[in-house]
């Protein structure tokens, strides 16, 4: 790296020297030396290898704005040649790149914008620099620069700031994996206040460690059980303690790889733990709970358990209250595609609303509870769509509705083929040909479709809304007709009639 070690801190110097000469191995042993001269730390529990001294890497506010502001401008206060030919692309000259750059790195206000922006999303990267200086968000993959990010929190009145850079990205994964280990192991977790951030950075960084490890998801899961009964055990009751545990849950969920017993037992034991203390649980973290068991119960197939936690996260408008607040918490439990109201024909999986509203529709099917499918598609435009809402809604039944229904589903196939309504006609005909092809790119979203459309289809035929039926039945036959899927329909219909 050369002329890269700048500003960094003496213990982040010695490690990275060791590990250089003697990989991880060599840093290993130093941190063994180090913890042999502490008297003060309590007992290292060795989960992940040999922890660090916090006082060996926090820092004050001081010395951490000027670590952070030194080693960003040192990589990207000028712009090399390469960087240029894409500022080039949105026209913007290099005179005016390096004068904007100057006038940021080089002033308080500079500083400030900059401490300001780290320290609310306690991350930056080339990318968002860019954005705070010249308000443009690139478009384009910008070449990697030797500097990758830098990673600020808070521990009280001290810092926690870390530099990723792009040679030996696995050795600063390592010893960030390390820095947060340590901080979870000897200090409060009271001290932890953006602690599903940090656990997602630390997630982060053992994933990249573990880039030869075909086994991540067990080996963070003991990993972080490890950590978390050890932190249990030394920490009172406090939020950081409830929430880190809620992240437990998410994270044995999200990797939980079909096997959902562990993740229901840490549910109930949360419950029981927290249900009366005085951080009980609040309403967010309710739905956040029900959420999960909501999808764990579809993937069991308990019908009664989808519906009973279904019914929940509608009723109230409890989903909608709260997701956007745990959507910036768990970006990945939610899938969050922006919903399409006026579409029938999409992948539901893509947006956790109406990937709810399917599921919850397949279940009243299962559980012959009709009329509380048509309920649910009276109620909730996105269970269907605008037209076969309104259609239901108004008791319109007239030639008029019908046939813009099949113009909305034709308009849905074409954006789905060549995301352009320009020539309809065509990417009806290609959708025609190929939707039943495992390699189209729009397989998947005819799958689903085809699922949701046949439970649509079963609530209108037992609820008699005829009319409405053989419109859609045409419907489907023309642009979804999947033969496994309709033979089901067909039975299902013989069988009732």
């Amino acid at each position: 790296m050369g002329g890269s070690i700048f500003m960094l801190l003496d213990c982040d110097e010695q490690l990275f020297m060791a590990y250089k000469q003697r990989s991880k191995k060599g840093a290993e042993n130093i941190l063994a030396t180090w913890l042999e001269a502490e008297s003060n730390l309590q007992e290292d529990p060795k989960i992940l290898g040999t922890s660090l001294s916090p006082n060996l890497f926090l820092v004050n506010e001081e010395t951490a704005k000027n670590i952070a502001f030194s080693t960003a401008r040192k990589y990207w206060g000028h712009v090399s040649t390469e960087m240029q030919i894409y500022f080039d692309k949105y026209g913007l000259d290099s005179k005016f790149v390096n004068e904007r750059l100057s006038a940021f790195f080089y002033t308080q206000k500079g500083k400030d914008t900059f401490f300001e922006q780290l320290f609310a999303q306690h991350t930056i990267d080339l990318e968002r620099l860019i954005w705070l200086v010249f308000g443009k968000r690139m478009q384009i993959a910008m070449p990697v620069n030797e500097l990758q990010s830098i990673i600020l929190y808070k521990f009280q009145d001290e810092y926690l700031v870390h530099m990723m850079y792009k040679e030996h990205a696995s050795f600063w994964h390592w010893l960030f994996t390390k820095k947060v280990y340590s901080l979870l192991i000897h200090k409060p977790l009271e001290q932890f206040t953006f602690l599903y951030e940090i656990m997602g950075h630390f997630e982060h960084s053992v994933r990249e460690n573990c880039e030869h490890v075909d086994n991540f998801v067990n080996n963070y899961k003991a990993i972080l059980d490890k950590c978390i009964t050890h932190v249990d055990k030394h920490n009172a009751s406090c939020l950081a303690k409830k929430q880190l545990r809620l992240y437990q849950i998410v994270t044995h969920y999200c990797l939980s790889e079909g096997d959902f017993n562990r993740v229901k037992s840490f549910i109930t034991s949360f419950e029981a733990e927290w249900r009366y203390s005085m951080y009980a649980l609040s309403e967010k973290e309710k739905v956040l709970i029900a959420y999960i068991l909501f999808h764990i119960a579809n993937r069991e197939q308990q019908s009664e358990n989808v519906i009973h936690y279904g019914e929940y996260l509608l009723e109230d408008e409890r989903i909608n209250n709260y997701a956007i607040e745990i959507l910036l918490e768990y970006k990945e439990l939610l899938p969050n595609r922006k919903p399409t109201p006026p579409a029938i024909i999409k992948n539901y999986q893509l947006n956790y609303l109406e990937n709810l509203y399917a599921i919850l529709l397949e279940h009243y099917v299962k559980m012959a509870r009709y009329e509380d499918g048509l309920l649910l598609l009276k109620e909730h435009v996105l269970a269907s769509n605008k037209k076969i809402n309104s259609s239901l809604v108004q008791k319109n039944f007239s030639s008029e509705q019908l046939i813009a229904i099949e113009a909305y589903v034709q308009q849905d196939i074409a954006l789905h083929v060549n995301n352009s309504l320009q020539h309809i006609g065509l990417s009806v005909e290609e959708w025609r040909r190929n939707y039943r092809q495992p390699n189209a790119p729009y397989y998947v979203v005819a799958q689903s479709a085809s699922l949701h459309m046949l439970n649509i289809l079963r609530v209108l035929f037992v609820t008699e809304q005829y009319e409405l039926f053989e419109k859609l039945m045409e419907i489907y036959k023309k642009y979804l007709l999947i033969d496994d899927h309709f033979e089901s329909l067909r039975m299902f219909i013989s069988a009732y009639v």
